[in-house]
């Protein structure tokens, strides 16, 4: 029999289900209030356990990539991981742990479980002291002290313990295989950012290093090369997550507003071309192991925007090199006796760079540097100062009765090539010593310094690169008949690589430019942030009339033929594809003294029999696109009896056929007639 429900039974049901909805609602209302209340006002005693709760995670910014000028990566941002272990988590299956994880990282057990075991040994410890500030603050005791009367901090157990290097992508697979296949807890793996170089071999020393700036940093940052040079805009801006964690260190909830997007670095383009660095490395060895010699150097640049498309040096392993046996005067030895010039030692002219081959972002870029005193390529400047002033009249002719002058009384000069009447251009073409002494007697002192000053010599070339020298100018107190004389040579003036070519674009800029210096640029052409877009060309100072910096290619195109041509005679070279007009140099090598040291007795200024021999050049002559130097550091000893060191001989040829390499690969087309 069924029991009909009367209307007031079913308006009682009702009340009482809207009472417990009303009871419900209140008391979750209440459960969400005191929530809030203890996460936005906690009691001072709960504070104290909530604020550690709470974890701000930084997320890193990506670093910018490198790139050549042709969007090439030099050097880009990876991921890599590395090996974390928690310690509080780990015990239970630490043996099991140890042995494995030193089998997959390929590490001693021992030193692995000794690191591990040594972390839970103090996790207890700790755990201990936790726990005894925990009893007296039950039994309503006041905090233990230190010894400086001081409350004891509560400590923190360890979770977080590195027990690896960063691992490469077989390694990462086997460290998860092993996790996964034996459910193993406490063992993460931790990402890192890693920059890595596409071709250090290539550009190691251009593109320079990350590292820390003092102790007390906590983030690696730009500290050589171009990683230094242009660290702010490589950078990014970090991010961060704030996040509330439980009891077990786990995330339990982001606040709204409490993450922040990384922004990634941006990419910086750099001027050097890939392709050009390692066709002129790939010379530079060839030029060193023909010449026999200690080093080489070598410089491309595009005279018009100021770009450094390569820059490269070697050192070779010569054996029998001895060290030159400077004098301590604070020391307990004598200073040695040289023997004989005849009978000297091959010394070791180049300074050690010990971290090349091994590191090659720690080598010395000896192109920015390294200074040596140029010889006869700075026969141009100073040619075409007294061509500007009008000294150097066109139909003049120079006789000389003998190869033997002397400009005044105590200094004797003579010349490699002898010619008994010499034109103004003859003086270039056959780099006539005798000559240039002739004009530099013409020159004010002061006009001609402030020219050497003024082509940017004795001033570093505006690059950037950390450890760059200035190079040495004669101060304007000591400057001398000598000096004058000197400098008109090539001596008496100490330069790199770099600032010979940055001046000598003088000579290869178009049109009104000619006789301008570009700015020299590590950046490719094309940044808005900085002057210097392509083919928009810029004047730092004007040097000469444009008319002189052009007349003088004719005499320089003169001494870039008869190097050719020496060159198809001795070493059967190919005919040339492209014209150019150029300078050969030699000089002796400084003998200058490290930092508190002397000379041994009976030496001089130079090392005898020891050179530096350079060749630079523009090509195409008529319209260049190309500054080209290098510089061969102590040709062998057998090319000097062989009289065959001269920059023409061992240096000319390689800025030849990097010529003959690089133009073809930058679209130019040949200007010069083929031998079919």
């Amino acid at each position: 029999m069924s029991t009909a429900i009367t209307p007031s039974q079913d308006q009682q049901f009702n009340r009482v289900i809207l009472t417990l909805r009303v009871l419900v609602i209140s008391a979750l209302v209440l459960v969400l209030g005191r929530v809030a209340q203890l996460q936005i006002l906690p009691s001072p005693e709960l504070a104290a356990h909530v604020q550690p709760r709470a974890t701000t995670h930084t997320l890193g910014a990506t670093r910018g990539d490198l790139l050549d000028r042709r969007g090439r990566v030099l050097a880009t941002t990876r991921i890599a991981k590395r090996v974390i272990v928690d310690p509080t988590t780990i015990g239970a299956n630490l043996d099991q742990a140890v042995m494995g994880l030193a089998g997959v990282l390929s590490i001693d057990p021992g030193q692995l479980g000794q690191k591990i075991v040594g972390a839970v040994i103090e996790n207890n410890r700790r755990a201990a002291v936790i726990e005894r500030m925990d009893q007296r603050e039950r039994d309503g005791l006041a905090p233990e002290l230190d010894s400086g009367g001081v409350a004891i901090k509560r400590p923190q157990l360890s979770r977080y313990l590195p027990v690896s290097g960063l691992l490469d992508m077989h390694t990462t697979d086997a460290v998860k295989t092993f996790k996964d296949d034996n459910k193993l807890s406490g063992i993460f793996l931790e990402e890192h950012q890693v920059r890595q170089g596409s071709a250090d071999q290539l550009v190691g020393s251009i593109i320079g290093k990350l590292g820390f700036i003092d102790d007390k940093a906590t983030e690696r940052t730009g500290i050589l090369g171009a990683e230094n040079l242009y660290d702010d805009q490589l950078h990014g801006t970090d991010g961060s997550l704030t996040y509330v964690r439980d009891a077990s260190g786990g995330p339990l909830w982001v606040q709204r507003g409490a993450w922040t997007e990384e922004q990634r670095g941006d990419d910086v383009r750099l001027s050097i071309d890939l392709e050009i660095q390692r066709i002129v490395l790939e010379e530079l060895e060839l030029g060193a192991e023909f010449a026999d010699s200690a080093g080489a150097r070598a410089v491309v640049l595009n005279p018009h925007t100021g770009e450094v498309l390569a820059m490269a040096d070697v050192i070779r392993d010569v054996p029998g090199l001895v060290d030159f046996p400077w004098y301590d005067p604070k020391g307990d030895q004598p200073a040695a006796t040289l023997p004989d010039e005849s009978e000297r030692p091959r010394w070791r002219v180049l300074e050690p760079d010990p971290q090349r081959g091994v590191d090659e972002a720690l080598t010395r870029n000896r192109c920015v540097r390294d200074l040596y005193e140029p010889g006869s390529t700075f026969k141009p400047f100073v040619w075409s100062l007294a061509k500007t002033q009008g000294l150097l009249p066109d139909d003049e002719i120079l006789k000389f009765d003998v190869n033997y002058f002397q400009p005044y009384p105590g200094r004797s000069l003579t010349d490699v090539t002898y010619r008994k009447e010499l034109s103004w251009d003859g003086v270039i073409e056959f780099s006539s010593n005798m000559g240039m002494s002739v004009a530099t007697n013409r020159l004010d002192h002061n006009d001609l310094r402030q020219t050497v000053r003024a082509l940017g010599f004795g001033s570093r070339s505006g690059l950037g690169i950390m450890g760059e020298q200035p190079g040495l100018v004669t101060s304007k107190k000591s400057w001398s008949k000598w000096s004058q004389t000197s400098v008109g040579m090539g001596y008496e003036v100490a330069v790199t690589p770099v600032q010979m070519v940055r001046a000598f674009s003088v000579f290869a800029r178009s049109g009104e430019m000619a006789g301008t210096l570009p700015q020299l640029r590590l950046t490719a052409a094309g940044r808005d942030d900085r002057p210097g877009l392509t083919k928009d060309e810029i004047i730092i100072e004007r040097v000469f009339k444009s008319e002189v910096a052009i007349r003088v290619r004719g005499p320089m195109s003169l001494v870039a033929q008869r190097m050719d041509d020496r060159d198809r005679s001795s070493n059967d070279a190919p005919a040339p594809k492209y014209s150019m007009f150029g300078k050969s140099g030699t000089a002796y090598i400084p003998c200058i003294p490290p930092q508190g040291m002397r000379r041994p007795n009976n030496s001089g200024g130079y090392f005898a029999k020891q050179y530096n021999t350079s060749f630079i050049a523009a090509s195409p002559a008529g319209a260049p696109e190309i500054v080209v130097i290098v510089v061969i550091d102590d040709p062998g000893p057998e090319h000097i009896r062989n009289r065959s060191h001269y920059g023409s001989r061992v240096a000319g040829p390689v800025v030849r056929r990097i010529t003959e390499r690089v133009l073809p690969y930058l679209g130019i087309e040949p200007d010069l007639p083929s031998e079919d």
